[in-house]
């Protein structure tokens, strides 16, 4: 794979950094815990486009985000691009890639969203709340939190001692400052109003043994958008890591 290169584009008063590889028809990944792998597997056909959201990685914005400064990033980099485009989104991503076909309409083809939900209820909101608590206080104990709900129970014993240590580890490097930021962003969503505007050709994924956002969460969101096709995908939360085959293949499926 070519190596990708780091832009920046300017929303409002956020300088979004994001990733730029390979070249074709333009496809926005807008993360949960990371694309390295998907960048990887799509970018030899395709232009692959992954920008950090407010809160990770080389984006700069002053203050507390809203969802919809993560969506105004997302269309803001949609206007660098000539012509039709691919969203696709992990997680908060799911929900932000959601909420970014609903305002761009026509200019989104196909929507791949997993994991991803339209509404955070009163468990969802104190599941967030206290990730925006663990993220600001204790690295490790939010690194295990994430994990024990992330990975479905049979993958988790699958590992042995050190290789949790090691993946906690990871964790904890990924974990950026503003990691808070967007636990209290997931405890505000609701883009119910909004997911009857998608005109894409929508697939959502729910992962069957997912403790952070339930299958039925998936269901719930395909439901609201029209014509969208539901699958499911054994797997938890942490897919990418889990599953990461199963995942990769549905989205390349749907894309071509």
């Amino acid at each position: 794979m070519t190596t990708p290169q780091r832009h920046y584009v300017q929303a409002g008063t956020t300088r979004t950094s994001f990733l730029d590889v390979g070249d074709g028809e333009p496809v926005i990944f807008v993360h949960g815990m990371g694309w390295g792998a998907a960048l990887e597997r799509h970018a030899g056909g395709r232009r692959c486009l992954a920008p950090d959201l407010i809160g990770s990685g080389a984006t700069a914005f002053a203050g507390e985000p809203g969802l919809d400064d993560l969506v105004d990033q997302i269309e803001a980099l949609a206007e660098r691009l000539d012509g039709p485009l691919d969203l696709v989104g992990y997680s908060l991503g799911g929900v932000v890639a959601a909420a970014a076909a609903a305002r761009l309409g026509d200019r989104v083809r196909r929507l791949v969203v997993f994991g991803a939900w339209q509404y955070s209820d009163r468990p969802m909101r104190l599941l967030f709340s206290l990730w925006a608590h663990l993220a600001a206080t204790d690295r490790r104990r939010f690194a295990e939190l994430v994990l024990y709900n992330g990975a479905s129970p049979g993958y988790l014993r699958g590992l042995d001692a050190a290789t949790i240590e090691l993946v906690l580890a990871r964790y904890q490097s990924l974990l950026s400052p503003g990691s808070a930021l967007q636990a209290a962003v997931d405890a505000q969503v609701d883009i119910r109003d909004q997911v009857g505007a998608i005109r894409a050709e929508t697939l959502v994924i729910g992962l069957c043994q997912d403790r952070m956002v339930p299958p039925e969460y998936c269901r719930e969101l395909a439901k609201a958008i029209s014509a969208a096709e539901y699958r499911e995908i054994d797997s938890g939360h942490l897919v990418m890591m889990e599953n990461p085959t199963a995942i990769l293949d549905a989205i390349e499926n749907h894309l071509a």
